[in-house]
């Protein structure tokens, strides 16, 4: 399902383990993607399509609910300027509405999925503190 388009209340969401993730991957690492899925409610996004600022709010909404998703993983492909905003968004998100719920993100590096810390994440988006 595509994130923007998922209503923030949906049963599909509301207390789930969410899988935010780059369309690009359903075509490319279909393999990988399902053993991601698994147990997940999948929502695909692409910022080449899609603003970041809409992601950030919708996410942020998602997290705000009675009854929001229980944890939210991200799987996007390394190296992709337009990826990377995928997990800013989510830590942006996370931060805004308050929520202590759990994330973890993911990317592919050459068909491998390698785990990357979320103050990493936080770390990546300030080059000037990078070196």
């Amino acid at each position: 399902m595509r994130l923007l388009e998922t209503n923030v209340g949906s049963r599909s969401v509301r207390g789930k383990d969410l899988l935010i993730y780059s369309v690009c991957i359903k075509n490319e690492y279909p393999d990988i993607l399902m053993e991601f899925t698994n147990g997940k409610t999948a929502l695909w996004a692409c910022l080449e399509l899609e603003h970041l600022n809409m992601l950030v709010y919708k996410i942020a909404t998602m997290l705000r609910l009675s009854d929001p998703p229980k944890s939210i993983h991200v799987l996007t492909v390394d190296g992709s300027p337009h990826c990377v905003q995928l997990h800013y968004a989510v830590e942006e998100a996370k931060k805004i509405s308050g929520s202590k719920i759990e994330v973890r993100h993911f990317v592919l590096s050459k068909g491998v999925v390698k785990e990357v810390s979320p103050l990493r994440v936080r770390k990546s988006r300030y080059l000037g503190k990078l070196d």
